[in-house]
């Protein structure tokens, strides 16, 4: 359609245009691009994009929209609803007529045995909204620290190295404070009165600190206080380092939750809190949070007390902090949120009390315990000053990164108690480094990535086909999913890996039994020239006397030849001369261990063969260089020798005219000797073969003159002459080596 041909209607000059012209352009196009989209299997391993999701749920509601747009006029009674119902979660003010997303994360909660297990789906990572960029590279980890509150010495960044040069990591910020620390004599005192029980939860003051405001209260108040509770909630799955995500802290005035995800890089300020030595920070269980604190904030703690390690010093019946509260509070408490996510925020109201159970009572009960230290030190504070010592120790660790070596993969290998060749040991090393760089990229823990269960199945079954895979890894994790090609290529090129030897592997129980001395039985006859002990008092009659008196030790071992061990160096290891009797198990082992070396140096040979072979023809032309140039050296020496003696083929032997039976060579010129060939090829057949059979005649009589004159030796009597100068050496580098054949002898029959 053209527009010239309705010029009355210019209002529609555009839109008409637009359709006819470029409408056909655009749909076309269109249909071409949508056909390259995935579909089927591709388009549920695109799904667990989050990205691609939520294009994917805008494309198919603006479809939707907009076709209830056109059907609206022609149809009101119509209207599509969206096909994929889970888009509403990403399209939150998309569409006006849905409702909106909440934010609040979807909880889920598993029950396994006592443990409650509380995840939440749509949980946005936290990471990538941190100030501070997180490293997961396998450089050295740098303290976050600086300012240093409360120093002796300055702040300095020292870095440690081991004996062979290699820097290890950093000396820690604070270690002069941390080794001059002394508890002060208030705490190391009996409390003049008992301590008071503190109240419930619900009586309590509670503050939750999500803004950097609220933060610098808390570092106010905590300026007025001399004791303090502090516990610390880790979450690791979603990350390769983890991540500190809760911060619990209580005085007498009441509990905090420090929100650590929201406030992260305003956490630093606590160091003039927990650095200073004044103050009592009371743990428990403080090996990983002291860590943790570090790592993530540049927090670090001086004068601390660990309620577990007092437990442990007063050999409580058990060390947990559940078991604290119900011993010393009366708090029946259910650890069963400690594999929660918390992530999740708004935080659930059951976290949140639990999290709070965590530091409530910790201070009551850092009094009791050092009130039952002192008491069964007698009064004293020994025992009191021994857990400080402990306490102080744990405060001076620092965090490093996980280093991964050659090794690494041996972790799981041994716990997992299985046996792998050498095929399946390769698959497992190379998909545990894979995984690990994976995992440090994405910033994704490797048990979420690919469990140690999963890596374990496929290393030892190595499937060939796409279809083992998804078997082994059942149900199959979503990144796993996205890189399940790269997983195949990696098990298929280590199936094609040549299957090293199983060596020998001595049990561990017969290397304890010959690394440690046998243990020595002494019989009757062998302590015949020794006291004879009495059955009233147990004593010798020889033995009474002064105490210098020594008496002589009993021998070591019987004198009875049968049983003694050859001398090093005499005779053989397994006995094979049987001068001296070694019993069959020690034969087993030196058995063992001669195997295992030759089966070694069998494995090597056949390893530098394959290698030789591998190099292609290099092996093989310097061997044929070689017997070049030993034949060469054969031609010279050849030609040397017939410098001296002229070859002349026409060179005859006749007898010693002196009788002594020997043979003598006469010349001939070579003028004679060729008018003698002509001559003998004229002649006639019979006269040739007469000639021949004379020659033959002649020859026999020779040789037999001279085998009785000279003996000949065994070695050369049937040695022919060799023409060296007619061989074709080639044949060592072009023609293939060919099988050899025998050759067929003819026997006469005899009348």
């Amino acid at each position: 359609m053209n527009s010239v041909l309705n010029p009355e209607a210019p209002e529609f000059y555009p839109h008409l245009t637009s359709v006819t012209q470029d409408g056909y352009t655009k749909i076309t196009k269109t249909i071409k691009l949508s056909n390259h989209l995935p579909a089927g299997v591709a388009y549920k391993i695109f799904k667990t994009f989050t990205d691609f999701s939520i294009v994917s749920c805008k494309v198919s509601n603006n479809v939707v929209i907009q076709s209830n747009d056109i059907l609206i006029n022609e149809l009101p009674g119509v209207k599509l609803k969206p096909v994929n119902a889970p888009c509403e979660q990403f399209l939150e003010g998309v569409n006006p007529n849905c409702k909106a997303w909440s934010n609040k994360p979807v909880i889920t909660k598993i029950q396994v045995g006592s443990t409650l297990f509380i995840g939440a789906k749509n949980i946005p990572r936290p990471q990538l909204l941190f100030k501070d960029t997180i490293d997961n590279s396998n450089s050295l980890w740098v303290p976050k620290i600086s300012d240093k509150p409360n120093n002796i010495k300055p702040l300095a960044l020292n870095i440690l190295f081991n004996e062979e040069g290699q820097a290890v990591g950093y000396e820690h910020p604070y270690r002069v404070e941390i080794d001059l620390y002394e508890p002060p004599l208030e705490f190391l005192e009996a409390d003049p009165e008992p301590p008071s029980f503190p109240p419930p939860l619900e009586e309590t003051n509670y503050t939750y600190i999500d803004t950097e405001a609220l933060v610098n209260q808390l570092v106010d108040h905590l300026e007025t206080v001399v004791e303090l509770a502090i516990d610390v909630e880790h979450h690791s799955y979603r990350t390769y380092q983890g991540i500190t995500c809760l911060i619990q802290i209580t005085t007498y005035a009441g509990d905090f939750l420090i929100d650590a995800l929201a406030v992260r890089e305003h956490i630093h300020k606590l160091n003039l809190s927990f650095t200073d030595p004044k103050k009592i920070k009371v743990f428990h269980g403080a090996e990983m949070d002291v860590l943790w604190l570090q790592r993530d904030f540049g927090v670090y703690v001086v004068g601390m007390f660990d309620t577990h390690k007092a437990a442990r010093t007063l050999n409580l019946p058990s060390l947990s902090l559940k078991s604290l509260l119900f011993r010393y509070c009366g708090v029946d408490t259910e650890k069963k949120y400690q594999l929660a996510d918390w992530r999740i925020r708004p935080l659930p109201d059951e976290l949140v009390k639990y999290a709070r159970l965590d530091t409530h009572y910790l201070l009551y009960i850092w009094r009791r315990l050092k009130g039952e230290l002192l008491d069964a030190g007698g009064g004293e504070s020994n025992m009191l000053l021994s857990v400080f010592e402990v306490s102080r120790h744990l405060c001076g660790t620092t965090y490093n990164k996980e280093v991964l070596n050659e090794n690494s993969h041996m972790t799981i290998y041994m716990r997992s108690k299985k046996s792998f060749n050498s095929k399946q040991m390769a698959a497992l090393r190379m998909l545990y480094r894979w995984r690990d760089a994976q995992a440090r990229e994405l910033d994704e823990s490797t048990t979420y990535l690919l469990p140690n269960h999963m890596l374990l199945s496929l290393a030892e079954a190595l499937p060939r086909e796409m279809q083992g895979l998804s078997a082994c890894c059942n149900p199959m994790s979503p990144f796993l999913k996205q890189n399940l090609v790269t997983v195949h290529r990696m098990l298929l090129s280590c199936r094609e890996l040549p299957l090293e030897p199983q060596l020998y592997h001595m049990p561990s129980s017969v290397d304890a039994m010959s690394i440690m001395p046998p243990q020595l039985t002494y019989e009757v006859l062998d302590l015949g020239n020794y006291p004879e002990y009495t059955e009233e008092d147990g004593t010798s009659e020889e033995a009474v006397g002064p105490v210098e008196e020594e008496v002589e030790e009993p021998p070591k071992k019987a004198d009875i030849p049968v049983f003694k061990t050859p001398d090093p160096g005499t005779g053989s290891r397994l006995n094979v001369d049987a001068k001296m009797f070694v019993p069959p198990f020690d034969r087993y082992k030196q058995y063992r261990s001669l195997a295992q070396v030759e089966e070694i140096k069998e494995y090597k040979d056949k390893e530098a063969k394959i290698t030789a072979i591998s190099k292609g023809n290099e092996y093989i032309k310097t061997e044929v260089l070689i017997k070049l140039q030993e034949a060469k050296t054969l031609i010279e020496n050849e030609k040397k020798k017939a410098e001296k003696e002229p070859d002349d083929e026409a060179a005859a032997s006749v007898p010693d005219m002196e009788g002594t039976g020997a043979l003598r060579k006469r010349k001939i010129p070579n003028e004679k000797a060729a008018k003698k060939n002509e001559s003998n090829n004229r002649q006639g057949k019979n006269k040739s073969d007469k000639n021949k059979n004379k020659n033959q005649n002649q020859n026999q009589n020779q040789n037999k003159a001279k085998n009785e004159t000279e003996p000949v030796p065994a070695s050369t009597a049937n040695v022919k002459p060799f023409n060296y100068k007619n061989v074709n050496y080639r044949k060592f580098r072009d023609e293939p080596e060919k099988p050899h054949k025998q050759s067929k002898t003819k026997l006469k029959k005899h009348k």
